[in-house]
């Protein structure tokens, strides 16, 4: 366990790094415009010049599983875990930074959890990255071959291929956006309980976008505190499963460290609840 340097300030607790999750967005965009032009292909092959029908849906075929196999190669594998490395280690450098800076103590040495987290969440972000081109051109071929077998021309096969490439737009937002959170909160976890804050105080982002649960959860005085839980009995969410800040889908709550005095405060200020755990 790190050595506390100051246990007299309170903490504030650390939020995402926000520019890591719009570098990350940048970098998955990028892969979303490219499989839009290899996608182009297939629009361009839409309109039969002369063909027999069958010899031209069979042309369309090949041509979506020549694209497919370009974006399933252990090339793209192995350009995603670089994607995803990036991400990882860039987040986890703010992070460790500004734990630094919070919490008063050198948190920049690497745990064998911390290591198993960051191994953990580069796996997590490449199975994510890969799954964005399987999905898109799942939805491309479907759409590319129920138009041709129905007989539709191109222009409403493209209509449909620009929608399709926006929502593939946004879950690449998305993904950008929900894994930060996530990354954080999993950080913040492991660098709190090795720095000797057992307990932590759920605070949300004051706004009209506050989910109920989380904003009824920073709110829930327990055992220990106003909105404060101890790491490893965290509050539970909507589905029954236990979740910290950061954890659950588009979460944008922070963890804010709460040490052993600061609950012992709370209980001699009659500011808890026995027996609420979370």
């Amino acid at each position: 366990m790190n050595e506390i340097l100051n246990t007299k300030r309170k903490v504030k607790g650390v939020k995402p790094d926000l520019q890591a999750g719009i570098s990350y967005n940048a970098d998955l965009q990028r892969i979303v415009r490219q499989i839009k032009k290899d996608v182009k292909i297939i629009v361009d092959k839409a309109e039969p010049p002369g063909y027999v029908r069958d010899s031209w849906v069979g042309t369309l075929e090949a041509t979506i599983a020549s694209i497919r196999a370009r974006w399933t190669s252990s090339a793209f594998s192995a350009f995603a875990h670089q994607i995803a490395t990036k991400f990882v280690q860039t987040s986890n450098r703010t992070n460790a930074r500004k734990n630094n800076v919070d919490i008063g103590i050198n948190v920049y040495a690497g745990t064998p959890e911390l290591l198993d987290n960051l191994r953990l969440s580069v796996a997590a972000n490449v199975s994510l990255i890969e799954s964005i081109p399987e999905q898109y051109l799942t939805q491309v071929e479907s759409i590319v071959m129920t138009n041709a077998r129905a007989g539709n021309r191109p222009s409403v096969i493209a209509k449909q291929l620009v929608k399709q490439f926006g929502v593939t737009e946004r879950r690449a937002k998305m993904i950008a956006r929900d894994q930060t959170a996530k990354l954080t909160g999993d950080l913040n976890r492991v660098r709190q309980t090795e720095a000797g804050f057992p307990y932590f105080q759920w605070v949300t982002s004051h706004d009209e976008r506050v989910r109920d649960r989380h904003e009824h959860i920073s709110e829930r005085v327990t055992a220990y505190g106003k909105g404060v839980f101890r790491w490893d009995n965290p509050p539970l969410g909507d589905d029954g499963v236990p979740i910290i800040p950061g954890s659950d889908y588009q979460c944008r709550c922070i963890a804010r460290p709460v040490s052993q005095e600061e609950v012992d405060a709370n209980i001699k200020a009659n500011r808890v609840v026995k027996g609420v755990l979370r």
